[in-house]
């Protein structure tokens, strides 16, 4: 460490930086000459957290400082450098607070580098020839030594390091006798070695009249045992000369106390980063923490992406006042906890289904809400196939029971009928209507039979491409009668599944009767192919009109149908038949637009190589 120079007036800048955090304690923008003095440059302070910097030691005390906003002296602490040292800093700060609930409040940073080498800007040099500060020291002699004697608080007067005073409080802090155990050392002797640089620095600055802030330091007992202080120190006068004024808050017990809050932390953020659950704060409405769980649920490439955007933003607006008045509720304490449920959409436009726990927490100093949102998709899905499950065995022992009860009587009656039409009697066009009907009732059944009666599956590999030209030929006059023309796109001709084919025959039909019938006016329908992978899919692609939002949740479920004169089991049993082929369907529609049905099916091996 530089010696002080004998040239009193000189006087040298001292470094000084400029900060902006926002709330959460992440720079917002660090002054240019960051780079000089601590290494990093002021873009990769931007969106870095500070107490990623602060050493581990004062931590503490630089979140209390922060918090409590209690800065009648500046903080003084140890600053992580791009190198790995640490430099100490001395940080005065501001706040800036709005009332807007859509901005953040910001916290104003000015920083000094107390290098033990520099000499900062002094005030007004002591002038000790003063006359009056001679009388004043006089006078306080007289009773000075019994007033601080007294004193409850351990406290001492240096000059340059070395004690000249000390009061009772601080030799039984440090376990001596007498006073005469003190008197005379060094404060470097019994203080850590770490705090050495910084110590020096201060009684530099304190030898010239500067003012130095608070910091914690610590202290070794004469017997060698640590005791951690709160150092609170100025510039004074001892017997005409310039001294240093000291006084100790033995804080042994609180860094006790908070190196057992900062493990409890360590551990309680440990569990909240390692948590299979998302856990969150929402402050104003806006995300200001998540954990991970919570960035790869809403599939974001990082923290930033949600921080500071408003929940809803991602929520379904189908769920925003129940959410607004759940976190009102914790807000504004009328309930401990709630607990509701939600969709929302991920950063990659993909559905979530999720069970949000809400309870009061706050965020500097104002309420806000944690929430755990636990994923509930799969469970969804699961009761939806649950409830899909019990209405097809519902249908199915319906149709069984309607299959034979009415299949019975039907043949009678058809018979007679046939009868009654060769014998003449009746009008002939009421036997076509009749007939008509009653062929539909028998379409119906034999679809009601396949859902109640499991079918026998004779699979085979099948060429899908001659399979759907075969099924779009037999449907060919009724499209053309329709007006409707079918078009194919089918970069391959060699697509083998292994499947039965009466049934994907039959979920062709179906699908393309379908297309055919969304299309009173006519139009096109358009069956295209393609691999993905190790699967098959196929797009049916109609120009009909479309189905509604609300309509396309409940397409496959049973009687449930878009057509006039439809029973919704036709769909149903396109389903059921993909499902037994381990495929699957996905529907995309546009009103006025018209429908894609896109089927995926299993490649068989000859279809793979």
């Amino acid at each position: 460490m530089k010696q002080e120079t004998d040239t009193e007036n000189q006087v040298l800048p001292q470094a000084e930086l400029f900060a902006v955090m926002n709330e959460s304690g992440r720079f917002q923008f660090m002054s240019l000459n960051s780079e000089e003095h601590l290494g990093f440059t002021s873009a990769e302070f931007i969106g870095t957290s500070m107490k990623d910097y602060v050493h581990k030691d004062d931590l503490f005390l630089v979140e209390s400082y922060f918090y409590n906003e209690h800065h009648l002296h500046p903080c003084t602490f140890r600053f992580l450098m791009k190198n790995g040292t640490f430099i100490w800093l001395e940080a005065t700060v501001d706040f800036i607070k709005t009332t807007s609930a859509k901005m953040e409040n910001q916290i104003v940073l000015k920083i000094k580098l107390l290098k033990s080498s520099e000499q900062e800007n002094r005030s007004k040099p002591v002038q000790l020839n003063n006359p009056l500060l001679i009388d004043e020291a006089k006078e306080i002699n007289l009773y000075a030594e019994e007033l601080l004697k007294r004193m409850p608080c351990p406290l001492f007067i240096s000059q340059k390091g070395q004690l000249c005073y000390v009061n009772q409080a601080l030799i039984d802090l440090l376990g001596g006798s007498s006073k005469e155990d003190l008197l005379g050392l060094d404060v470097l002797d019994i203080i850590d070695h770490d705090y050495h640089d910084i110590v020096k620095n201060r009684i530099q600055r304190m030898q010239r009249g500067s003012y130095v802030g608070l910091i914690e330091q610590t202290w070794r007992r004469l017997d060698g045992t640590p005791v951690e202080v709160e150092i609170k120190a100025a510039p004074t006068l001892f017997k005409g000369q310039p001294a240093e004024l000291v006084v100790l808050i033995d804080i042994s017990s609180r860094k006790k106390f908070q190196k057992i809050l900062q493990k409890s932390r360590e551990r309680y953020q440990l569990l909240i980063q390692n948590s299979i659950d998302t856990i969150a704060v929402i402050h104003r409405e806006k995300w200001v923490f998540i954990n991970e769980s919570g960035v790869k649920l809403f599939e974001a490439e990082d923290y930033p992406d949600m921080l500071g955007k408003s929940i809803f933003s991602s929520l379904d607006p189908e769920y925003h006042e129940q959410v607004k008045e759940k976190m009102h509720n914790i807000v504004h304490l009328r309930t401990d906890v709630e607990i509701t449920k939600q969709s929302w959409h991920t950063y990659k436009n993909s559905t979530i289904y999720t069970e949000m726990v809400c309870i009061p927490t706050t965020y500097f100093g104002e309420p806000a809400v944690q929430v755990i949102l636990r994923d509930i998709s799969d469970r969804k899905k699961a009761e939806e196939l649950m409830l899909r499950s019990e209405k097809l065995s519902v249908a199915g022992q319906l149709a069984a029971g309607i299959a034979h009860e009415i299949r019975n009587p039907l043949t009678a009656i058809k018979g007679f009928l046939q009868l009654m039409r060769s014998a003449g009697k009746g009008e002939a066009t009421y036997f076509d209507i009749v007939f008509s009907e009653l062929n539909r009732i028998e379409l119906i059944l034999s679809e009601l039979l396949m859902l109640a009666k499991p079918q026998e599956r004779i699979l085979k590999e099948t060429n899908l491409y001659t399979l759907i030209g075969d099924v779009a030929t037999l449907l060919e006059t009724q499209a053309i009668m329709n007006n409707v023309m079918i078009v194919h796109q089918h970069p391959q001709d060699q697509m083998w599944i292994k499947c039965d084919q009466n049934q994907i025959k039959q979920v062709f039909i179906n699908l393309l009767k379908n297309a055919i019938d969304s299309m009173p006016k006519g139009g096109k329908v358009t069956l295209s192919s393609g691999k993905e992978g190790d699967y098959i899919l196929v797009r049916v692609i109609d120009e009909g009109e479309g189905i509604p939002p609300e309509a396309l949740k409940k397409i496959g479920e049973p009687f449930y149908t878009t057509k006039e004169k439809g029973t919704g089991l036709g769909l149903m049993i396109t389903y059921k038949i993909i499902e037994n082929h381990k495929g699957s369907i996905s529907i995309e529609s546009e009103l006025g637009r018209g429908t894609v049905f896109t089927l995926k099916l299993p490649a068989a091996e000859a279809g793979k190589n």
